[in-house]
């Protein structure tokens, strides 16, 4: 036992709401939506457990939740507090270990392997851990500890709310056995659904088909069930934090629109809004994603790599609206959503200047301090691109 690895997930509850309830506490105990005006056409970003007692759940259409509780409260919310909210938890997680590895603002694995003499036993350590964000930062955070990071995922969901899980190893087939096969990280509706056409419903029913039978049905996915329904995860923690979050920042339109130049308006003001974030942040991002639905529903994505890494609006706005025009000139739909998406994410620009760069760095660098510093005291509206949509979104 004592070799085998001690890998945390920790997974913060409602994050986003209980972010708003510490900011304003008389949102306790009531249902609460993040995702902005429901008499708009957005979905719910988050909703706190006590709106999710209506049904109202993540993705919904905002108008629909406000029918299933009309008393919900319904807050726009604000990426740059989460971010902040974030960064102080992940500076309390990685004075235990500095094997973190962040996949979303709220959701993170740990490596405790080998800190039991610095810490103590992992149990108590966990628990230390949790009292410690509860206590600094006002949020429950729910964690499972195991073996890998499979096992740990699925313990920290079950133990949510506030809960705390260590599925000790050599238990990780029994604790997995009688739970529904969408406890399993990667099986979604539609692979549960074909699952449930060869009779299965619980990981334990996975676990028992013939390794072949899965692999012929699924191809190299169900090859990885096989594993799965086993609790056998080899994945390492990766501590390189920097390349496994995001920014994200998109909106769903009043109407569907063809209109070229009110898309790009609007996509102007989504990549302010999310390269504002990632400054905020101190990071610089790599890759940039244009993302579209139309009034089909098709949703496609459109990707590029950057040379060096940038946090510049205008640098971002150029590859956005590239990727833009490329994907837009190829069809007549109407958008219905438009969004963009900073990855590839980096404390280091590695800036290199080339032979025949007229510019300045440090003095883009102060312009973008100055913008950030007059949006700080006067609101984020205060100061945008010409070419940015000035409605909120």
């Amino acid at each position: 036992m004592n070799d085998s690895r001690q890998i945390l997930h920790i997974d913060m509850d409602a994050f986003f709401v209980s972010v708003e309830e510490v900011l304003d506490p008389s949102l306790k105990g009531r249902p609460v939506v993040v995702g902005g005006d429901p008499d708009g056409r957005g979905v719910v970003a988050a909703a706190s457990y006590a709106a999710r007692k209506y049904g109202i759940h993540s993705a919904m259409p905002l108008a629909r939740a406000r029918r299933l509780c009309p008393q919900t409260v319904f807050v726009r919310g604000s990426h740059g507090r989460y971010a902040e909210f974030s960064r102080r938890v992940f500076d309390i997680l990685e004075t235990y270990s500095p094997e973190v590895e962040p996949m979303s603002l709220d959701e993170a694995y740990l490596d405790l392997t080998g800190c039991q003499r610095l810490h103590g036993p992992v149990l108590e350590t966990a628990q230390r851990m949790r009292d410690e964000i509860r206590s600094h930062v006002g949020l429950n955070a729910s964690i499972g500890i195991a073996a890998n990071k499979l096992v740990a995922k699925v313990a920290s969901d079950y133990s949510k709310p506030n809960g705390l899980l260590w599925i000790v190893p050599g238990m990780e087939r029994r604790f997995l056995a009688p739970l529904p096969i969408e406890r399993i990280p990667g099986i979604g509706p539609r692979g549960a659904g074909e699952l449930r056409r060869l009779g299965v419903r619980t990981v334990g029913g996975l676990s028992a088909l013939p390794r072949d039978l899965p692999e012929e049905v699924f191809g190299k996915w169900g090859a990885a069930l096989y594993f799965k329904s086993r609790g056998i995860c080899d994945s390492p923690v990766s501590g390189a934090r920097e390349d496994h979050r995001s920014i994200s920042r998109e909106t769903t339109l009043d109407e569907d629109s063809l209109d070229a130049a009110f898309l790009e308006s609007t996509l102007s003001y989504l990549v302010e809004k999310a390269a504002a974030q990632l400054r905020e942040a101190e990071l610089f991002t790599r890759s940039i994603s244009l993302k579209l639905r139309y009034s089909d529903f098709q949703t496609v994505t459109r990707s590029h790599t950057l040379d060096e890494p940038t946090a510049e609006d205008s640098e971002i706005f150029r590859t956005s609206v590239r990727l833009f025009r490329g994907e837009i000139g190829a069809r007549r739909t109407r958008v219905r959503l438009i969004g963009v998406c900073l990855s590839g994410l980096t404390r280091r620009r590695h800036r290199q200047a080339g032979l025949f760069d007229t510019g300045d760095p440090l003095r883009t660098d102060r312009l973008y301090s100055g913008i950030d510093r007059i949006r700080r005291k006067f609101g984020f509206r205060s100061i945008l691109r010409a070419a940015s949509r000035t409605e909120p979104i």
